[in-house]
């Protein structure tokens, strides 16, 4: 066993956190993660710290052949937790990432549905408002809401496929669990490299959320028809779609690393929040999907409703931003 190991284990045996041991010997976290990821090798004066914070000899940390230590913490004294939690392996780590990876193009799929769903049932209906004499209003409804439900239920099926898939993983997001050696320096070095094309996506799914009103608020300022604008809306739709599908595919790949990297995986109070925190998304985003069609169909204010993912986008970043410091923080 080598050092990085030891360092776990003693740690875990414990109970403590690597911020409670960086405490201990009075060094940051990254110094401690880097440690047990075998980054980095503490220097001499910080091992002879840790023998005596561990209470185990020097040799036991420095040399790996010694795999156990008389003097290593009772049995009595090791937190129970620490011998129930499952161990998640280099190669858990590697097919939950792959599994991950290989099942958001279906849920993006599954999800943009949910969002275009509307979209033929409103191009329909502003054809057949128009154009009366060439497109029945009850033709129009009929394929619209076919559409419509089909939509919705083929995102349904996908949807339950992925969550079938990746229903072995569920445990990542639901329990406390510990990552073996070598883990925190794969994902880590996985995180950085995807560093720079989550900032890219995220910029254009930002831009397409923002640049979604504009076509239906000028013509609506120039005074175009009803059915030039029915097609703006239609676009919003379809830039909302965009921004949704880079904002789940973000989400999705960058929170596989952050569920297995994160300080507070092992907190059962963290992971029940961030469960609280995706129920309140797919609520939060129902709702404007509800209120846009309402101010469009219902009151036929389309210049108003485009307006509305920009809106939602901004006040949804900022609130949920806010909840989730607070649920963080108790």
């Amino acid at each position: 066993m080598i050092l990085a190991d030891k360092i776990i284990n003693e740690r875990k045996k414990n109970g403590w956190s690597q911020e409670e041991l960086a405490q201990m010997l009075n060094v940051s976290r990254q110094s401690v993660s880097k440690w047990e990821s075998a980054q980095a090798v503490p220097d001499l004066n910080r091992i002879i710290q840790m023998a005596n914070i561990f209470n185990v000899s020097t040799d036991y940390l420095l040399k790996d052949e010694i795999e156990a230590d008389t003097t290593s913490v009772p049995a009595e004294s090791i937190d129970p937790e620490y011998v129930n939690v499952k161990k998640v392996s280099l190669e858990d780590a590697d097919r939950y990432l792959k599994t991950i990876k290989n099942n958001t193009p279906t849920a993006i799929i599954a999800t943009v549905l949910f969002v275009l769903s509307p979209v033929v049932l409103l191009f329909f209906s502003g054809l057949a408002a128009t154009s009366p004499e060439t497109f029945s209003v009850t033709s129009a409804v009929l394929i619209g809401l076919l559409f419509l439900f089909l939509a919705v239920a083929i995102g349904i099926v996908l949807w339950i496929t992925v969550e079938a898939k990746e229903k072995e993983f569920t445990y990542i997001k639901e329990e406390p669990f510990e990552t073996l050696y070598g883990v925190d320096g794969m994902v880590k070095e996985k995180s950085n490299a995807f560093a720079p094309k989550k900032t890219l996506l995220t910029s254009i799914a930002v831009l397409s959320f923002v640049l979604s009103p504009i076509g239906v608020i000028t013509s609506a300022l120039l005074g175009a028809d009803g059915f030039v604008i029915i097609c703006f809306v239609c676009l919003i739709l379809i830039f909302v779609a965009i921004g949704v599908g880079l904002s789940l595919y973000v989400a999705r790949i960058d929170g596989s690393y952050t569920s297995l990297i994160e300080e507070g995986r092992n907190n059962i109070e963290h992971k029940k929040a961030n469960k609280v925190l995706e129920r309140l998304t797919g609520s939060y985003w129902c709702i404007v999907v509800v209120v846009f069609l309402i101010c469009g169909l219902a009151k036929g204010k389309w210049d108003w409703a485009g307006i509305i993912f920009p809106i939602a986008g901004v006040l949804y970043a900022a609130v949920f931003g806010i909840i989730k410091a607070f649920m963080n923080k108790d």
